[in-house]
């Protein structure tokens, strides 16, 4: 009973990894078309002004998500670059895969810098034990490096967000949801922090025009 039930759990989430990869292939292929008629359902059916500040708001998180797969991969880049260098100055063995792995690795969070680092450590434990033990340290130590000072400039600046946000965002999405949490949490925090400094700017227009006219009446949005 075990094994019957362990084997058609197997089947079934690959069955849905197949199934969502071939979903999400059909909507890249047809997603122009797709944007066209969301548009204009929306376009039909709902305000002119709330259709307006939707699509605005799904354009602006597009933009957003895709900086932020862009600046993901920037910064594993930089990451396996800086691991790679760092081997070779330290004179461990084999700087090149290692280095490739941990950027590779950079892309998971959490988990990818555990993966990194016990492969890296493994593969040195092979030619030797002492270099092995200082590579988990110098990798540790690169890694709080990384995380506290390149990660939030590097992401923050392709979503638009401070780097200060960007810390609170990873905290607080990786306490409340986990992984998916910390992976979401930038990007939709960027869209807020975009849309509120839009919204304050707006307002401090309006009240510095009323302070320049006191005798000015209000205008009305229409």
């Amino acid at each position: 009973g075990g094994t019957v039930q362990v084997i058609s759990a197997t089947v079934g989430g690959v069955t849905n990894v197949v199934i969502a990869f071939i979903l999400a292939l059909y909507i890249l292929l047809g997603k122009e078309k797709l944007k066209a008629q969301c548009t204009a359902v929306c376009r039909a059916f709902l305000p002119e002004r709330f259709a307006k500040g939707l699509l605005y708001v799904a354009r602006l998180s597009s933009d957003t998500f895709a900086s932020f797969v862009t600046g993901q991969c920037i910064e594993a880049c930089i990451l396996g670059t800086l691991c790679w260098l760092g081997m070779t100055l330290f004179r461990f063995p084999y700087a090149p895969m290692i280095g490739a792995l941990v950027g590779f690795c950079a892309l998971i969070p959490i988990v990818g810098a555990v993966i990194g680092t016990v492969v890296g450590a493994f593969m040195i434990m092979m030619v030797d034990p002492v270099q092995a033990i200082l590579f988990v340290i110098f990798l540790l130590t690169l890694q709080q490096i990384e995380g506290n000072l390149i990660y939030p400039r590097v992401v923050g600046g392709k979503v638009g967000l401070p780097s200060l946000w960007v810390l609170a965002a990873v905290t607080v999405g990786g306490k409340l949801f986990g992984v998916p949490g910390m992976i979401i949490m930038i990007p939709l925090c960027a869209v807020v922090y975009t849309l509120a400094s839009g919204a304050t700017l707006q307002k401090l227009r309006q009240k510095q025009q009323e302070e320049q006219d006191p005798f000015r009446p209000p205008t009305r949005r229409r």
